[in-house]
């Protein structure tokens, strides 16, 4: 089964929402009701909560599955894919994982989290296991572009 692609700005919101402890229930009543003043609560450095409000009534149907089966995002800047990392899982740049400026190196991710992360990440990244402790169930992984740019200089 196919999930539902969505773009950059509606996952992060979702997850700010979910990050704050509110459950698909609660989410669905808060759109519902467009409060942009507990949406805003949520998470900082977001213009207007307005966009997911609308997003959420133009398909309900599409956002209710989203809810129930989860997402992918369409697609990732490296600083997007940064703050996904930070607001889904609580990663912090320099003690969970390194931005060597083409990828992000010595990720340290529990296998639930690698697990969420495949199911979401956009198609241009990949995922590459350096190293898996079983014992405590952490990996490390490298995150790097899919498709890496090639300049003919």
């Amino acid at each position: 089964m196919e999930k539902v692609k969505l773009a950059l700005n509606y996952a992060l919101m979702l997850e700010m929402i979910k990050a704050k402890g509110y459950d698909s229930t609660t989410i669905v009543a808060l759109l519902n009701e467009g409060d942009e003043k507990i949406l805003g609560s949520c998470g900082d450095g977001i213009p207007t909560w307005k966009t997911l409000v609308d997003y959420y009534h133009m398909d309900k149907a599409k956002f209710h599955k989203v809810l129930k089966e989860g997402y992918e995002i369409t697609f990732l800047t490296k600083g997007a894919l940064k703050t996904l990392l930070s607001i889904k899982f609580g990663m912090k740049e320099g003690v969970d994982f390194v931005d060597t400026g083409e990828f992000l190196d010595q990720v340290k991710i529990t296998s639930d989290n690698l697990k969420s992360l495949r199911g979401i990440i956009s198609k241009n990244w990949t995922i590459v296991l350096e190293d898996e402790k079983s014992n405590e169930e952490t990996y490390l992984i490298k995150i790097e572009l899919t498709y890496k740019p090639v300049f003919n200089i």
